[in-house]
């Protein structure tokens, strides 16, 4: 909102005596109204003169009292025209002017909070889209983060500098570490709520249950060198100094903030420059001293000359930690543009007309569910499970449809947020096609089987890490997925076991197994406990053995594993042992069948 300066109506006597044409405000909406009030009184007063000559108007008070009146009226239309404008504004608020490259009728939020990773590139990517169809001016991200992913972090920062509108504005709302400073930056402007932080940006590699790993030099640089490269290009594009901008990053690196006493102008400084300007670093204080409070200029925009009396007025990073910005910080060393507390604020701050929020969906929330290492672990140990049960008892079906929802859930979700090549993908199919042919086709050979466990191995692993296997960063994801992968099999493993000792003496299990075996004219079985067949009894397979189904002796069912062979439906069999409540039996003989 714009508002102008009014000059009130003010009336001057000419040479004749007579009064002179009134000069009346220019603010907007009162010229007419004072002119037209102007011309009434004057009016009124020529028919009060004519009409009551008993009381004359002295000439004195039409030259002074009339100008005096529509001055008064002037005053009174100009306070009812500025009530009616703060009625109209945000309340609680101070209108302010706003720059034409920031305003926007229209401004999207769209809040990122918790670690960022390719969920959070996923449906960034996905709101922007749905901003700009939309018509939304400006772009605004809310950040709420710890940090996370070093290759989704930047990911983010291009897409944010390709993709979004050029008036995309960060808030940092209440804090923005690590990867949430580099995101930061890459907007247009930086806005902050009373209180936020924002810094720590250095690379880190950590593995779930083994914490921080150290780095070796040339790693840490190598990681290192794209987060700086672009540090580097908001620096050059924002007019900011590329050492603080460093300073997040890197530690070893002295920064102070120096003040050129003849006009108050400041810049960061470092040591050479100190050594340049003769300054000792010793001299800089405790705490900030008051100054110009102008905004920090870049190198490039004020040069140093020895002959200036400098100062420090404030020590910026003492080169032995990390430099983390408070939002008081933030704003005087010109990384923030302003202090924004809510949505109301936010609006005046683009001078919009309507702000419309667009949060993360919860498909996007399942997912981030779905592709974290403890949800893996569990979905493969159950996965290894049902595949199991439902090798074993392959008249079951529901183990079968629990196993392969658990990898379509394993490998559908990473393909999904394109964490997982296709190859990877068609590598855990493999492996699934030739465990089952090794079950189903060719029993007993081993190998093929092998062969597949190892390339579902291979393909769940690979699904957890990205391109670049020889960075420290995809080294630890592969640790990672390692880890992972092997704590899934064993749990499965164990609750295999478990479930072989405890589930398959349940009713539930027996009858699901039993109506699932038995077809056609067959018998149901009683559910009282049936007595074991004696060790040389001859029987029939009632269904396939590999190992395990069932076996009938005379109109009665039993389970029944083979010594490992295949023996197919309808095949006779002889029982050798029995272990439990099931018999264990193999192929009859010809000779034995001849004898």
């Amino acid at each position: 909102m714009f508002f102008g300066r009014g000059v009130f109506a003010q009336a001057r006597p000419n040479e004749a005596g007579r009064q002179a044409p009134v000069s009346v405000s220019r603010a907007p909406g009162l010229q007419r109204y004072d002119a037209n009030m102007l011309r009434g009184t004057e009016c009124a007063q020529s028919r009060r003169s004519l009409r009551s000559p008993r009381f004359p108007i002295p000439h004195a008070f039409t030259r002074y009292a009339a100008p005096l009146l529509a001055a008064l009226l002037s005053c009174v239309a100009l306070f009812a025209a500025s009530r009616d404008a703060a009625a109209q504004a945000v309340p609680g608020t101070t209108p302010i002017a706003v720059p034409a490259g920031r305003q926007a009728e229209r401004v999207a939020v769209l809040p990122v909070t918790g670690p960022i990773d390719s969920v959070t590139l996923w449906s960034i990517e996905r709101r922007l889209k749905a901003a700009t169809e939309q018509g939304f001016q400006a772009v605004v991200l809310e950040l709420d983060t710890p940090g996370g992913e070093v290759g989704a972090t930047i990911d983010i920062c291009l897409r944010i500098k390709s993709e979004a509108p050029a008036n995309t504005v960060a808030w940092i709302h209440p804090k923005a570490y690590s990867a949430g400073t580099l995101i930061a930056l890459s907007c247009r402007e930086i806005i902050v709520a009373p209180g936020s932080v924002f810094g720590d940006a250095a690379p880190i590699v950590a593995i779930p249950g083994l914490g921080l790993q150290p780095l070796p030099q040339a790693e840490r640089a190598k990681m290192e060198s794209p987060l700086l490269d672009e540090l580097d290009a908001a620096a050059e594009r924002r007019g900011d100094d590329p050492r603080l901008l460093h300073a997040f990053v890197v530690t070893e690196r002295e920064l102070w903030l120096a003040e050129r006493a003849s006009d108050g102008a400041r810049r960061f400084v470092d040591r050479a420059d100190l050594e340049l300007l003769e300054i000792d670093p010793q001299s800089a204080p405790a705490k900030l001293e008051s100054g110009s409070g102008r905004r920090p200029a870049s190198p490039a925009e004020l040069a140093l000359d020895p002959q200036d009396n400098w100062r420090i007025v404030e020590t910026i990073d003492d080169g032995t930690r990390l430099l983390v910005a408070q939002s008081d910080e933030a704003l005087r060393w010109g990384l923030a543009a302003a202090s924004v507390k809510d949505d109301q604020e936010l609006q005046q701050f683009f001078a919009a007309r309507e702000i419309v929020r667009f949060p993360e969906s919860w498909t996007e929330s399942v997912v981030r569910l779905i592709v974290s290492w403890p949800m893996r672990i569990l979905l493969i140990a159950i996965f290894v499970v049902a595949l199991v049960i439902e090798t074993l008892h392959p008249g079951i079906g529901i183990a079968g449809a629990i196993a392969a929802g658990a990898l379509i859930l394993l490998v559908g979700a990473p393909g999904l947020l394109g964490l997982a090549e296709w190859w990877e993908i068609l590598l855990v199919i493999l492996g699934i096609a030739l465990i089952g042919v090794e079950i189903f086709i060719t029993p007993g050979v081993g190998f093929i089987g092998l062969f597949g466990a190892v390339c579902v191995l291979f393909g769940l692993i690979a699904s957890f890490t990205g391109s670049d296997p020889t960075s420290a960063g995809e080294r630890s994801l592969l640790l990672t997925a390692s880890t992972t992968t092997v704590a899934g099999l064993v749990i499965g493993g164990l609750l295999t076991w478990f479930a072989s000792r405890w589930f398959r003496e349940t009713t539930i299990f027996k009858r699901a197994v039993l109506s699932a075996s038995v077809v056609g004219g067959h018998e149901m079985p009683s559910l009282s406990e049936p007595r074991m067949p004696a060790v040389g009894v001859r029987c029939f397979a009632d269904t396939d053995l590999r190992p395990a189904g069932r076996v009938r002796v005379a109109d009665e069912l039993f389970d029944a594993q083979s010594t490992g062979d295949y023996i197919a439906r309808g095949a006779a069999v002889v029982v050798i042992a029995r272990s439990g409540s099931s018999v264990i039996v193999e192929p009859l003989r010809e000779e034995s069948s001849e004898s």
